[in-house]
């Protein structure tokens, strides 16, 4: 929006440009010599008529709220209408003249369809040079325009918020007829290019540059080695060491749980100089000659929490009391009006067998 109509011949060569309007309708009459342009629905209702021998602009016909339209057989009039279910007031018809006039009107409660009666083309009178002048309006005319409600009037042009009135439509928004850019073909492979960028180029979603650098896509990590993208797997310089940290640190694990000490094959370091204690929390590490002494954060275990400790008749006391915690909310919500449902109810009628069966494992 604006729509964009124009005639084109039979070669497509482009023979009247009707400019840029509101525009979602356009249809010519039956013997084709007027047309018109209109936009309907959520549009204001206005109609062009134009004279298809001269291409000018013949009138305006203002016409809101309406749902169909359509041009006589003899194509003089033409008919517009609101009808139901696409509104359910201020249903009726109008009858205009070619040339615009109002010839009739006929307001209805509540209307779902009309039609021109059927008549041959063949029977009607043609179009002479000038188009035919407009006979005097039916007194429903008179009636209609002492109820109609007053149009409102409204700001030509198309609605800019307050921060942009008064300053020039940008080219990214306009055609390329109106002076905007010119448009790229991309034969629908990749993303037309733009002169800038908000996010840089080649990374992974998620993922930021090194150097917080963004501009215009393309940056550099000065001297901070090889990008790596997460999840991918590690250069080739890099990889033998990994895998080295993460065969030594699996035969430590293994060591501390067969209680002996590991030996790093790979360093060749001979055990006796990088040996660690399994128990305790304080782990000497001696290496060439010198002693440094790691302390390892040991967590407290919370009583109550391992499950695999418990006998299985402090199991059984802890399910109990978990079931009355759940009937005690139930009793609650019952309280408060709420509906509670059918095994709901049962849950809480089981509540003394509960507390008998809890009162014998803990006495």
């Amino acid at each position: 929006m604006p729509a964009k109509t124009v005639i084109f011949d039979q070669r497509v060569r482009a023979l009247h440009d009707f400019g840029a309007h509101p525009h979602n309708t356009i249809s010519f009459n039956p013997q084709g010599r007027l047309v018109l342009v209109a936009g309907f629905g959520n549009l204001a209702g206005k109609i062009d008529i134009f004279d298809r021998r001269t291409l000018r602009q013949v009138c305006i016909i203002d016409a809101p709220n309406t749902s169909f339209c359509e041009w006589s057989p003899d194509g003089r009039t033409l008919l517009t209408a609101t009808l139901s279910p696409r509104l359910r007031v201020d249903n009726g018809v109008k009858i205009w003249h070619c040339t615009g006039p109002l010839l009739h009107a006929q307001p209805g409660e509540e209307w779902y369809q009309v039609a021109w009666r059927p008549t041959p083309i063949d029977a009607l009178p043609q179009f002479g040079q000038n188009l035919p002048s407009a006979p005097a309006p039916a007194a429903s005319v008179r009636d209609h325009a002492s109820i109609a409600k007053p149009t409102p009037t409204k700001p030509a042009g198309a609605y800019r918020p307050p921060g942009a009135r008064g300053l020039a439509t940008p080219s990214i928004y306009k055609r390329e007829d109106e002076g905007g850019a010119a448009r790229v073909p991309t034969n629908g492979t990749s993303t037309p290019p733009r002169p800038y960028s908000r996010s840089p180029a080649h990374l992974p979603p998620g993922a930021a540059p090194a150097n917080g650098n963004y501009g215009n896509g393309n940056f550099s990590h000065h001297g901070q080695g090889r990008r790596q993208v997460p999840g991918a797997p590690p250069p080739n310089g890099e990889s033998a060491g990994l895998e080295s940290e993460k065969k030594s640190g699996a035969r430590k694990r293994k060591g501390k749980k067969d209680g002996t000490q590991g030996v790093d094959e790979g360093s060749g370091v001979d055990s006796r100089h990088h040996s660690r204690q399994v128990s305790g929390t304080s782990t000497p590490i001696v290496q060439q000659d010198s002693v440094v002494d790691i302390t390892t954060p040991t967590s407290p275990v919370t009583p109550g929490l391992d499950s695999s400790t418990l006998d299985p008749t402090a199991k059984k006391i802890r399910n109990l009391n978990k079931k009355l915690k759940a009937i005690e909310e139930l009793k609650e919500k019952a309280k408060r009006g709420e509906r509670l449902e059918a095994t709901q109810l049962r849950k809480m009628e089981g509540e003394a067998e509960i507390r008998a069966e809890l009162a014998t494992l803990e006495s």
